[in-house]
């Protein structure tokens, strides 16, 4: 009677089950990859919910680093120019009207736009108090809110960092099954 067994679907199975660790730190580098790139996506969709600014400029602000803790959404922290929200001069040529939160339209009674640098920029004169008499009143540039402060508004830091979470997990999950399969 001759017995013959076949283990070459066993070796193939701890094969199998040994190589898991490894497709596992794959999919896991992988994700964060994903997340790099589709943070910045889900941040700025979310922060033009509420304000009146452009993609690109939004885009121009925000970015996502590695750290050594893990991966972080940056905004920077210089203010946005007003002239990047939607703002135009007054129908009555007396002011600068302006909407930086969607919903909310403000006015500056002695702003204005002028280009400077190659860009379109809101400016505002300065009031000059007391008797002093001056031939040109001074001016200082209008800025609304940072991309810093737009990320840090409200719930949508929980917003966004579940939405990263969200990515990630649904990520691994497609990566494990796939290399799981083959």
């Amino acid at each position: 009677m001759d017995l013959s067994i076949d283990a070459d679907g066993e070796l193939d199975a701890a094969k199998r089950i040994s190589d898991i660790p490894a497709k596992v730190a794959v999919a896991q580098r992988r994700a964060l990859g994903t997340l790099r790139r589709r943070w910045p996506v889900i941040a700025r969709r979310d922060i033009q919910t509420e304000y009146a600014l452009t993609a690109q400029r939004i885009r121009a602000g925000v970015s996502v680093r590695t750290t050594r803790e893990g991966v972080e959404l940056v905004g920077v922290a210089r203010g946005v120019g007003l002239r990047n929200f939607a703002s135009k001069r007054s129908a009555d040529d007396r002011g600068l009207d302006f909407t930086a939160v969607r919903g909310r339209r403000g006015f500056t009674r002695s702003g204005f736009h002028r280009r400077h640098g190659g860009a379109d920029i809101a400016f505002e004169r300065t009031p000059v108090a007391g008797e002093k008499r001056v031939p040109r009143t001074p001016i200082r540039r209008l800025y609304g809110p940072s991309l810093a402060q737009m990320l840090r508004k409200g719930d949508r830091p929980e917003r966004v960092g579940q939405a990263g979470l969200d990515v990630i997990t649904a990520e691994i999950d497609r990566l494990l099954l796939r290399s799981l399969r083959t």
